[in-house]
């Protein structure tokens, strides 16, 4: 079986890749998992963790997805190497555990960085080529020196995460030249570690894996990783190499005076040399491409995709493909915004400084005019603005190289997009060449693979294979419009710098503040025990699992029910977070279960969780509302649409209208009978404005409906949130063309919809309840009915259920009738585990839940501390009261 394929893994900040790459056809397919890492304990808000064991699991999932989209045999893989974030850390001690692993956003060296800087950062910078800040393996060093002397004196081997993947694979530990040139510890003259400055940094040589050049095999691939990655062992395991020199490879920047600008999560801009150009100041960037003897000289315009992703988020927040969606409706607009300007995204890069990215919109309403056209001219702004910045990071990589570049590749992420290629083109004045394929990172990795398979005698022969077709950009008739737009833009960027830095401040002392939310919070490492006997889907099972130890007794299929007492406590024995839906936790329960800190009922109403006696042991209780709520609000919404297209009677009409084929009289009777409405512009009346109306509302957006709203629970401002207008009642019944009731079943709503109520709407609307039967006075709604004020009623709810077939209303023909199915689907236990999910990971976070109970617990809550213990007088209190129920 020939071995053709190549495997790329990528590890990102935000997700991990792994790609195929076809060495015969060039063909690629590429599967992905996304990823979180968690804040770090005891760095202030500053550092963060990567979960290695997630990260593993994941990108086993994506290895074995990838392999069946390619229908590739796994012994059909030739080599396989690793691309990763640049700036990560990864120190493992002599059993190989893991005693930190950092991703690039990890800052906790700050102080150590900026002391280092100050002494020696001209040193530094002339041997390693940057200036030292948090971002590196050397300043985390120190700072795991200072901060956690006993995890520093156990460290064995310390590198990036890139070669730490190079290890899980192989078993043998190497550190890739590319990314030893980003440690803030690599000569790159003499492409080695610089012993000298890691001798004066008191820091043991041995500490440092032997450098390898990026395709070098570094082993093969292991037992235990092939198991791991669905893959057979003795593969070849390559040296990949540091994300961005990756990508330059993947898009073919290989020659001395090439230049890409990688625009993903971040948007480095590096230039391909032949020698070691460093900048004097210290503000740019060097470092080495993973091809042996070239350079590269660095700028970045930082969280330009970051910024991208979180607008898109914000403004298109329902879009398959949010950045998609952002980068379309920004063609729709006009080459300057019509007048609006954004610094959003954009940086100068400064490798000496580090702080919070800031951004600013600039316009004025009354120019920029139309404000329903103004979301298309503020994506036009922030697209614009990142391509401004992208000249202004190119000229500075100019005036150090002193090359002028006539041509940049653009990659990555936002390549998808054909407008921010050509606004970049007519912004710089350059010819823009665009990969085939932006995964190129992963490209380029799966290039070295093959490097070191033997598939290639070198990176550039499989690079001239899969970089060969780009797509062309040249400036255009926009581009002396973007030249004038430019200069005006920059002029304004410049003079920000003192304003951000006030901000800049703000935000710094705004991170250090006591946070109440903080001292809640359970450690990161923590993983409570959770027990689950309510019915979650298998989606919440697992992202419960992953971050908990679950063990799951669903409560149907073990046909067990806990009647609270001896029985649940010793059920509840180790137990964290009790996840129930019909067991009966009591206050005998409560008070046994000595390691129980939270309960999450998944029921609207937690009639079975004494919730005096778990507040009384200081234990949140939460509860899971409107889990129902989009299943109630899907037949709510097919209702209105049924009765607007007059069904059943037209759905009935072709099977029991006795019509004979080709009849086109009968087809003519049925056109004029059965003539329909739509939504559109009608006025829709929510009486109540709970989780079902709420979601009710949400779908009747996308027809063009008008919703208004009456609850004396609800302000108007609350409403407007869910874009709809409170009303008072008269009103709302006199203006509806649809009247659909969601009002709780208390006294004050009993029969609220009587004849006077009918009276007062419009003659030809109709009604709808999918509440409560009590709420409506039968015999009005059968006047209204037969009377013809109402065109038609749809009811999911009656006094009687089931209601008799003879039944006046259900039998009238304008009446559409369901025996109280409304919150009857399958996805309810979907709905309910991702409640839960959710609102236990908010008290992991130490933030309140929102459907918390008992908030006033969260004061003196804490996952690490024993819990509350109440007095004698307490608990006998709480022994007399009212036993919870599996019922109202």
């Amino acid at each position: 079986m020939k071995t053709r394929y190549l495997m790329a893994i990528d590890v990102g900040g935000g997700s991990g890749r792994c790609l195929l790459l076809d060495s015969d056809t060039g063909a690629t397919w590429a599967a992905k998992r996304g990823w979180t890492h968690p804040a770090a304990p005891g760095t202030n808000g500053l550092g963060y963790a990567i979960d290695t064991a997630d990260v593993i699991k994941k990108l086993g999932e994506a290895s074995r997805e990838v392999l069946a989209m390619a229908g590739a045999d796994p012994r059909q893989i030739a080599g396989i190497a690793a691309s990763g974030m640049r700036n990560t850390t990864v120190v493992l001690d002599a059993e190989d555990h893991c005693l930190l692993a950092t991703p690039n956003r990890d800052a906790r060296a700050l102080g150590e960085g900026m002391v280092l800087g100050m002494e020696r950062g001209k040193e530094i910078h002339a041997v390693t080529g940057h200036w030292p800040t948090p971002l590196f393996l050397g300043t985390r060093l120190i700072w795991m020196k200072n901060n956690a002397p006993e995890l520093y004196k156990r460290a064995r081997a310390a590198f990036s995460v890139t070669d730490w993947i190079g290890f899980v694979l192989s078993g043998n530990m190497a550190s890739e030249r590319s990314q030893a040139g980003e440690s803030l510890l690599f000569d790159l003259k003499r492409r080695d570690w610089a012993y000298d400055l890691i001798d004066s940094l008191s820091f043991p040589c041995a500490l440092f894996p032997m450098p390898v050049d990026s395709g070098a095999p570094i082993g093969t691939l292991t037992r235990e990783a092939a198991e791991l990655f669905g893959l057979v062992p003795g593969i070849t395991v390559a040296a990949g190499g540091a994300d961005t020199q990756c990508g330059l490879l993947g898009a073919g920047a290989m020659a001395d005076g090439d230049l890409a600008v990688i625009a993903g999560t971040t948007m480095p801009l590096q230039l391909v040399t032949d020698e070691l150009v460093l900048d004097e100041s210290g503000r740019l960037w060097s470092g080495l491409h993973v091809l042996p003897g070239r350079f590269i000289l660095e700028s970045n315009g930082l969280v330009t995709g970051d910024v991208i992703d979180w607008f898109a988020r914000l403004l298109y927040p329902d879009a398959p493909d949010a950045t998609l969606t952002l980068f379309a409706e920004a063609a729709t607009s006009l080459p300057g915004a019509a007048n609006v300007y954004s610094t959003f995204g954009s940086a100068l890069f400064d490798g000496r400084v580090v702080g919070f990215p800031i951004g600013n919109l600039t316009l004025s309403h009354m120019i920029t005019g139309d404000p329903s056209k103004g979301r298309r001219h503020i994506v036009r702004a922030l697209v614009e603005g990142i391509a401004f910045s992208v000249r202004a990071n190119l000229e500075q990589i100019e005036a150090v190289s002193g090359k002028k570049i006539p041509t940049v590749r653009v990659c990555g992420g936002m390549s998808k997009s054909t407008l921010f290629p050509q606004i970049v083109s007519d912004v710089t004045g350059c010819t823009v060449l665009v990969p085939p394929a932006p995964e190129v990172t992963s490209i380029g990795a799966a290039l070295l693979a093959g490097v070191g398979a033997g598939i290639f005698a070198d990176a550039g022969e499989g690079a001239a294979k899969v970089a060969a077709a780009l797509r062309e950009h040249r400036p255009d008739g926009m581009s002396a419009k973007y030249q004038k737009l430019y200069t005006g833009w920059r002029q304004a960027f410049d003079k920000r710098a003192e304003t951000d830095k006030l901000v800049g401040d703000l935000l710094t002392a705004a991170l250090f503040e006591p946070s109440a939310a903080a001292t809640r919070a359970a450690e990161p490492s923590f993983s409570p025990r959770v027990f689950i006997t309510a019915s979650l889907d298998q989606v919440a099972i697992d992202e419960m699992s992953a971050i908990a130890q679950v063990r799951y007794a669903e409560w149907r299929t073990h046909a067990k029910i806990y009647d609270g007492g001896a029985e649940l406590a010793k059920a509840l024995e180790g137990v964290q977070i009790f996840v129930t839906e019909m067991d009966v936790v009591d206050y005998p329960a409560i008070h046994e279960a000595k390691d129980l800190k939270a309960i999450v009922t998944c029921r609207g109403n937690a009639v079975n969780v004494d919730l005096a006696a778990a507040s009384a042991y200081g234990i949140p209780v939460i509860n899971t509302p409107g889990r129902n709520a989009d299943a109630v609000a899907d037949l709510t919404v097919a209702y209105m649409l049924m009765l607007a297209r007059r069904m059943p009677g037209s759905s009935d009409f072709l099977k029991h209208g006795q019509v004979k084929a080709g009849d086109m009289a009968k087809m003519g009777e049925a056109y004029l009978k059965y003539q329909g409405r739509e939504l559109w512009r009608k006025t829709v009346g929510l009486v109540g404005m709970g989780s079902v109306a709420a979601c009710v509302a949400a779908r009747l957006i996308g027809f063009g409906a008008k919703v208004v709203f009456y609850d004396p629970m609800v302000t108007a401002e609350a409403g407007a949130l869910l874009l709809a207008r409170k009303v008072s009642f008269e009103e709302l019944l006199a203006i509806s063309d649809f009247v659909s009731i969601h009002a709780p079943a208390v006294e004050a709503t009993k029969g609220m919809m009587n004849r006077a109520a009918f009276e007062r709407m419009q003659t030809g609307a109709f009604f709808i309840n999918t509440a409560r039967a009590s709420l409506v006075d039968d015999s009005a709604l059968l006047w209204a009915l037969e009377s013809g004020k109402l065109a038609g009623a749809a009811l999911d709810v009656f006094s009687i259920e089931p209601p008799g077939t003879d039944d006046p209303i259900v039998s009238h023909p304008n009446v559409i009738a369901t025996p109280h199915l409304g919150g009857n689907t399958a996805e309810i236990a979907a709905h309910q585990g991702a409640i839960a999910i959710d609102q236990i990971k908010k008290l992991l976070a130490g933030e309140r839940p929102e459907h918390i109970l008992n908030p006033e617990v969260l004061e003196a809550f804490s996952w690490s501390a024993p819990r509350i213990e109440p007095d004698e007088k307490k608990r006998e209190e709480l022994s007399k009261n009212k036993r919870p129920s599996m019922t109202s």
